[in-house]
């Protein structure tokens, strides 16, 4: 393993952490909101010099959009194999498809925090999230209205089977209240929520 020069890390240092910084900086974006983030002290919290961040990606709305692919690089393929996979039918790659959906939300919140923060405004950056997730969406929507079509599936308009399996998910976006309600810090509970919300969905 390559050991790291003393001092603050470089704008191209090989031996930085990326998941650690991406997730750092999304939950930063989540929590804080595009314009209330600051690189230079987002660069302080995570321990690298005051310019790191800025150094590395030029500009916010470049770092924003490298921890938005980051994200979904990670979520995604998990919910396309799930799609793909050799399964009986349709209905056992949609519901191994949602079950992946969650276990990427609890795995991921702060994409999930991201999402919910800027799908209240029409926006460029609101447009470039909904570019990048197109791909694994156009997937499910595919396996979806076939699966409505068989009648297993309770039949429902394509935005309202998404916002039905993705607004559970708001369980991992809002931990505070979560807590508040009495949720454990040490909860697993994203089998439970994809099994609660499928038996809602099937017919």
């Amino acid at each position: 393993m390559a050991r790291r020069r003393p001092g603050r890390p470089a704008a191209d240092d090989e031996t930085i952490d990326a998941d650690r910084v991406m997730s750092r900086v999304l939950a930063a974006f989540a929590v804080q909101s595009y314009d209330a983030v600051s690189l230079r002290q987002l660069s302080a919290e995570l321990g690298m010099g005051h310019t790191f961040l800025s150094d590395r990606y030029g500009s916010k709305e470049k770092l924003w959009r490298a921890a938005v692919e980051h994200a979904v690089n990670v979520a995604g393929p998990p919910v396309m194999e799930a799609l793909h996979a050799d399964a009986p039918d349709d209905l056992a790659r949609l519901v191994r498809a949602v079950r992946a959906m969650h276990r990427a939300a609890f795995d991921e919140a702060g994409l999930a925090a991201l999402i919910d923060q800027e799908a209240r405004r029409n926006t460029e950056r609101l447009a470039y999230i909904y570019d990048v997730i197109r791909p694994v969406n156009d997937e499910l929507r595919a396996v979806f209205e076939r699966v409505v079509a068989t009648g297993e599936l309770r039949p429902m308009p394509w935005y309202m089977f998404y916002f039905l399996v993705t607004s559970a998910t708001s369980l991992y976006a809002q931990p505070p209240l979560a807590a508040l309600l009495g949720r454990p810090d040490d909860a697993r509970d994203d089998e439970l929520l994809s099994e609660l919300v499928l038996r809602g969905l099937l017919a």
